[in-house]
């Protein structure tokens, strides 16, 4: 029986629940680690990381550069070393750096750690998907891949929850701040607006002179005497906090197996058989599971392209590698992922590279550049005096759930392309009346779950994981470039950015009636 056909007999049951809420919290944790630098730079931060508007913009640059470095190499590695622990140490990657910011004391500190902590997000996403993917039967695929991106969306509903709760709960009122950085970074201090205190209270009993008309009130007693231990300064807290996601998705990883498609790839088939069984036996404690399946119902006997000159040129390659010098095996490593890069624009593959990086590319540029962009310009006066930035982006990020709910919907009747499509030309449509709605993000989202499928789908088991990263890579640039002229141009005109992204959101739509349809297609 072939790999595809024992994984369709298996079914889907609580193994797969298991999947979808472990990949899908990974995912989520890698929205809050790379949405959380909105909230970041227009806090308290700006002050003590001497963050002018130039270096605001190379803090979320150096975020998407490190990510796109990150899509890269870790979804080649991801194909060479296995999927399951190429995303544990990306999650870890996350982590590490992103909470190791928080304690960072300078801009080129900050700068770097946020690039190294993109190199995480940019890795473990491509991940996610490529790694789900190879658990799941033909009929099911469209729709436990959109869970998973699903997940997205309650990345970001708790980002701004946190930035909201953290942040908004100690900020001034953006409106009364002064424009000069400087004055307002004095107003700051002054007003004590952006801190957590923690203070304690003395009482003296000898020493202290205590006026007549105030020995009998406690309250003014303790005041005299109380002092402030430290003060944080909320954005660090903020920024400490976004890391404990990935942490807990890590963790959760571990308790999950490696892919079975991959495991046969690189020809360790019993291994993939135990997956398999792993899988079947899951599955069986769900009411109406397949408790019928025995072990050697399980047997593969047509393994995924391991017949074909590629595969087995690539396994055999793989098992030379792991045999060398720690330096020339990182050397060796560094050649295959190359050229496992220029395999994607050769033969049957590079038409969907070529135009899924083109999607990709203008996604990207007219949604994260838009995104990132938001709360700066709510900062400026887009929203009243009595409303917190940190409200409206929690409200902007509930605005997700309808685009989610169609993406559930049409990936499995209407089919992967057309959601695509239609998300595409509906967000190009609606985003200029963001100023007065502010959020285009929830029509958009279908856009981002449809080309998270048709990016894993479109490529064989050997070249997955170098795809997604490549094409998570070049969204990364589409980001980068966004991010860049969205600051250029709207302090300008504002309407200057909303034209770019109906254009860019346009482009991709265009780009996406040329691509096949998935859905209920077999992938290798």
């Amino acid at each position: 029986m072939s790999l595809e056909a024992v994984i369709g007999r298996i079914g889907t049951g609580r193994f797969h629940y298991k999947l979808a809420v472990i990949s899908g919290w990974s995912n989520a944790s890698d929205a809050i680690e790379m949405l959380g630098i909105s909230f970041i730079i227009t806090t308290l931060a700006e002050c003590d990381l001497d963050l002018t508007e130039s270096r605001k913009g190379m803090v979320t640059a150096g975020l998407f550069i490190g990510m796109m470095l990150g899509g890269w190499i870790w979804g080649s590695l991801a194909d060479k070393l296995g999927r399951k622990y190429t995303l544990v140490l990306a999650l870890m990657f996350n982590c590490i750096f992103g909470f190791s910011s928080s304690l960072a004391t300078s801009y080129h500190a900050f700068l770097f750690l946020r690039m190294m902590s993109g190199i995480g997000v940019g890795g473990s996403i491509p991940i996610v998907f490529t790694f789900t993917t190879e658990f799941l039967p033909t009929k099911k695929r469209g729709l436990y891949l959109s869970i998973v991106a699903a997940f997205w969306m309650v990345g970001t509903i708790l980002v701004a929850g946190l930035a909201w709760g953290i942040i908004g709960s100690t900020e001034c009122s953006h409106s009364k701040m002064p424009d000069d950085i400087v004055e307002r970074c004095q107003e700051w201090e002054e007003s004590g607006c952006g801190f957590y205190h923690t203070s304690l209270g003395i009482v003296v009993l000898w020493g202290t002179y205590i006026p007549d008309d105030r020995r009998n009130d406690l309250s003014s007693i303790l005041q005299l005497a109380t002092i402030d231990i430290w003060k944080l300064p909320a954005w660090r807290l903020f920024v400490a906090v976004c890391s404990v996601p990935s942490l807990v998705a890590a963790i959760s990883v571990l308790f999950l197996p490696e892919s079975p498609k991959w495991l046969a790839s690189v020809g360790r088939i019993s291994d993939a058989e135990k997956v398999l069984l792993r899988m079947a036996r899951g599955n069986a404690t769900t009411p109406g599971g397949y408790a019928a399946i025995q072990p050697s119902d399980l047997k593969i006997s047509e393994v995924i392209d391991t017949e074909s000159d590629t595969a087995a040129l690539t396994i055999s390659e793989d098992r030379v590698i792991q045999k060398q010098h720690p330096l020339l095996r990182i050397i060796l490593s560094i050649r295959s992922i190359l050229s496992a890069t220029v395999d994607l624009f050769r033969g049957t593959t590079m038409r969907s590279t070529v135009l899924l990086a083109g999607i990709w590319f203008f996604l990207s540029m007219g949604f994260y550049g838009l995104t990132l962009w938001l709360p700066n310009y709510y900062q400026h006066g887009a929203i009243n005096d009595k409303t917190s930035i940190y409200e409206v982006s929690f409200y902007v990020a509930l605005a997700n759930i309808p685009g989610n709910l169609f993406a559930f919907w049409g990936v499995e009747h209407i089919g992967r392309r057309k959601t695509l499509l239609i998300s595409m030309l509906a967000s190009a449509a609606s985003v200029f009346s963001i100023l007065q709605i502010h959020t285009t993000t929830g029509v958009s989202v279908a856009g981002w779950n449809s080309l998270n499928i048709l990016s894993a789908e479109l490529f064989t088991t050997h070249q997955r994981g170098a795809a997604f990263g490549l094409l998570a890579a070049i969204g990364r640039i589409g980001a980068i470039a966004g991010n860049m002229s969205f600051g250029a141009m709207s302090a300008r005109d504002p309407t200057l950015p909303l034209i770019l992204t109906g254009g860019a959101l346009s482009a991709g739509a265009l780009l996406a009636l040329l691509l096949p349809e998935t859905r209920n297609v077999s992938i290798e």
